[in-house]
């Protein structure tokens, strides 16, 4: 029963839905759409996650439980209840997962309806930098990894380098869709698609951040010393971390899924890409 508790109140959303019917003693759907501002499906899945907590009775409207009482009182005591005690302190008590946590753009994955739009010009900005990035460094993109072209970069054509832009895009919706895919296969989270396609490049921004500073030591010629090219890789790797992290922490808000589950599957993509890789290197 502990669990199912902390569980309800490791999600805004869900916290929200238990402050908005225990303030009025009772709410309708209706009044939750518009309250909250997200999508049908997803009211619907937390309310389905809080069952415990609230039941629907006759007249069709939502009341707290016991449980639900109690959570509510607790949030009206401020407890801040994330996650659970013992998942708290394995997720994210190491340096690193604290130094990630600090890096991660959390608004603009758990983001309101209002605040749509203002997302969607920051996820297409970051698709363009890095499509047009990709282009000038001559880079092939395969999920988070970036294969040099065999060709002198100077020696391209225009064409040449417009196609690994595109490219670039391409590779956007196709790391999407797989990850889409592996999450109704292996999870069954359908939710929250277009919200979770919506924030996705987001876990792409490390990755353009990479591709600028490795323009600027490729015109700079600085590439070429041993040392910045060491830098170059270690640089590559810090950033794949960091996308990587993104992408675990934004199927936690999006799909809902626990830290360890979105870890795996962010993993499992990347180190079966690694192997491709590895092998056309080969």
């Amino acid at each position: 029963m502990e669990s199912i508790f902390y569980y309800a109140l490791s999600h805004e959303i869900r916290r929200k839905i238990i402050k908005i019917i225990g303030d009025n003693d009772f709410s309708s759907f209706t009044a939750l759409k518009k309250i909250l501002k997200v999508s049908t499906g997803t009211i619907y899945h937390h309310l389905d996650s809080l069952s415990q907590l609230i039941k629907q009775k006759d007249d069709k409207k939502y009341y707290l439980t016991d449980l639900g009482k109690h959570a509510y009182n607790s949030l009206l005591e401020n407890i801040e209840i994330i996650e659970t005690p013992d998942r708290l302190n394995r997720e994210f008590s190491s340096p690193l997962f604290r130094f990630l946590f600090s890096l991660t753009p959390k608004k603009f994955m758990a983001f309101e309806e209002a605040d749509r739009s203002y997302n969607l010009v920051i996820s297409i900005t970051i698709l363009i930098l890095g499509s047009i990035l990709c282009g000038l460094n001559g880079f092939y993109s395969f999920l988070l990894f970036f294969i040099r072209t065999p060709e002198n970069i100077y020696d391209l054509s225009i064409i040449t380098h417009v196609f690994f832009s595109l490219l670039f895009v391409v590779n956007f919706f196709i790391y999407f869709i797989l990850v889409e895919l592996f999450c109704r296969l292996f999870y069954k989270r359908s939710e929250n698609t277009l919200e979770f396609f919506m924030s996705f490049p987001i876990i792409f921004y490390p990755m353009v951040i990479y591709l600028l500073v490795h323009f600027l030591l490729l015109s700079t010629e600085l590439i070429q010393i041993a040392f910045f090219g060491v830098l170059d890789t270690i640089l590559l790797i810090f950033f794949q971390i960091l996308s990587l992290w993104l992408l675990t922490y934004n199927l936690n808000v999006s799909k809902d899924l626990k830290i360890e589950s979105g870890l795996i599957l962010s993993l499992l993509l990347h180190y079966g890409s690694f192997t491709i890789v590895l092998f056309l290197a080969l």
